[in-house]
């Protein structure tokens, strides 16, 4: 009869310990397909972002692809002038915007 209790009790330790080592795991998988899931997320939003960039770049490369392909480059340097340099024809008055938020 003494030998039929420590069998039980060594049973049911084994059991405890069988079943505390697949809860674990399940908890470990569970946690490692959760971050996999955010980390898709992220990569998701990341690469939306990056398209939206490219396609502005392309937007960019197509208008200097047609100043450089047209036969009046006089235009585009003057905007170049009066936007970057901050040239402006002579006794022209170049007024600046400095309300705030502008």
């Amino acid at each position: 009869m003494a030998q039929a209790k420590t069998a039980g009790k060594k049973k049911q330790k084994n059991s405890f310990i069988l079943t505390l080592g697949l809860i674990l795991l399940v908890g470990y998988f569970i946690i490692t397909i959760v971050g996999h899931v955010i980390d898709i997320k992220e990569s998701s939003a990341e690469l939306e972002q990056q398209k939206q960039i490219l396609e502005q770049q392309l937007a960019e490369n197509e208008q200097m692809k047609e100043i450089v392909e047209s036969d009046d480059k006089s235009a585009y340097i003057e905007q170049v002038a009066r936007e970057q340099l901050g040239f402006g024809k002579p006794n022209e008055k170049v007024f600046y915007d400095v309300t705030p938020g502008a």
